[in-house]
């Protein structure tokens, strides 16, 4: 170790504060706008992730003031992944939360640098091994209180918190790039799509259909008009093994794309098997989340061919050529539409929509012009938007193989200071 003054210590040794935050029902509790109400999905590494945030009324606010949370506290997660953590940012005034371990750090203790050891492989293995509980094992204030942690002095931890957030800063930056280039896409959609207001829209009457007035020379087409092949992964799931290829389901997905990291392997016999029966992508289909709690979570154009095969839990729409890959993903990720493909789900235990119901989906077919006009638009924010998650992805990589070494000693931070 090549940290000078390193120790053994407990955290409840240095921390000012280690407690729970609400457990029980909530969902009568939330209100429209309040006090932020974090949960385990708002919390990623290193990241407070504030999609799908809740509020709370300040009232009952006030009736939770044990579980409450202020900028340089750590929230770490309990359940579902427990033992992610990430700091609160100076952002929020206070904010609640449910079912988090919440940590107050002392003035020896860079919270920054706590994160960091929770999201370490070390972390992770250290909360695995402290779980409680028989029908849903979680990582309890008890087991944070006394979880042994090696620490440097304070001014090592503030020089391994600044290398490791410079990091942060660099993926939060493409991260608020991507949601910026996102929302252009969605206005120049419905601008053209919704509002139609596309180039040369005034001299283009407009003509009755099924889907109301639309522009002449454009027409209303079922998806199973506008594809070549609607269909989805395996309704099987091969044995798993610890070296082979990935099978992706929807767990797997994201707002862009696959995370091959994430996916189970299967043997390559088994791989081979399912591409002969049509469960790999192809290069510009558009894949959408059809089955379970994420369906029509995620649509997305397939990037290029990957070495990777789907469960049924995702549908593979192949585009023909009368309608553009990118604005047929375009079309179902509208809000208007999605509302819509709900009509179609079935199942209450595990709510789906089926590929027959898929295929009867009718949509606005532009014209080919106003395609493509469109699409040298819009194909330029989808590339850079493919580009900055490349960057982001490569960013977490390097700062998860510069973690377990900067906290180990391997990396002398003294030596770099100076």
């Amino acid at each position: 170790m090549a940290s000078k003054g390193l120790r053994k210590v407990k955290l409840k040794e240095v921390c000012d504060r280690i407690t729970v935050g609400h457990v029980g029902p909530m969902a009568d509790k939330y209100t429209a706008e309040g006090v932020p109400f974090l949960r385990s999905q708002n919390i990623s590494a290193f990241r407070l992730n504030l999609d799908d945030i809740k509020f709370i009324p300040p009232d009952f606010h006030e009736k939770l003031r044990k579980s409450a949370l202020h900028p340089g506290d750590v929230a770490v997660v309990r359940t579902g992944y427990p033992g992610t953590a990430c700091v609160i940012p100076s952002t929020f005034n206070e904010l609640n939360c449910a079912d988090l371990v919440v940590i107050t750090p002392s003035k020896e203790l860079s919270p920054y640098y706590l994160a960091a050891i929770f999201n370490s492989a070390w972390g992770v293995a250290s909360v695995a091994g402290n779980l409680v509980g028989v029908a849903q094992q979680h990582f309890n204030i008890g087991a944070a209180r006394e979880l042994e942690v090696l620490l440097p002095p304070r001014p090592a931890q503030d020089r391994i918190a600044g290398i490791l957030s410079a990091y942060d800063e660099l993926i939060e930056n493409s991260q608020r790039r991507i949601r910026i280039l996102e929302s252009m896409a969605r206005a120049l959609y419905r601008e053209w799509f919704v509002h139609f207001r596309f180039p040369g829209h005034e001299s283009v009457p407009r003509v009755p259909s099924p889907l109301g007035e639309i522009p002449k020379g454009w027409e209303v087409a079922s998806i199973d008009d506008v594809c070549a092949r609607v269909t989805d992964g395996a309704h099987f799931s091969p044995t798993s093994v610890d070296d082979g290829l990935p099978m992706a389901s929807s767990k797997d997905m994201h707002d862009w794309g696959l995370n091959l990291e994430t996916a189970r392997l299967i043997s390559p016999e088994d791989f081979a098997d399912l591409v002969r029966n049509d469960c790999k992508p192809k290069r510009n289909d558009v894949l959408i989340t059809k089955d379970g709690a994420n369906y029509l979570k995620y649509i997305f154009v397939t990037r290029a061919e990957q070495e990777v095969v789907l469960l049924s839990s995702v549908a593979m729409l192949r585009p023909n050529a009368r309608i553009n890959p990118h604005l047929l993903a375009a079309i179902l990720k509208e809000p208007e539409n999605k509302g819509r493909l709900k009509n179609y789900v079935t199942g209450a235990a595990i709510p789906r929509v089926i590929l027959k119901d898929f295929k009867r989906f009718e949509l606005l077919l532009p014209s080919k012009e106003v395609q493509m006009a469109w699409a040298v638009i819009a194909e330029p924010m989808t590339e850079q938007i493919w580009r900055l998650i490349d960057k982001t992805q490569n960013l977490r990589r390097t700062r998860d193989l510069l973690l377990p070494r900067l906290l180990s000693g391997q990396i002398d931070v003294e030596a770099l200071a100076s």
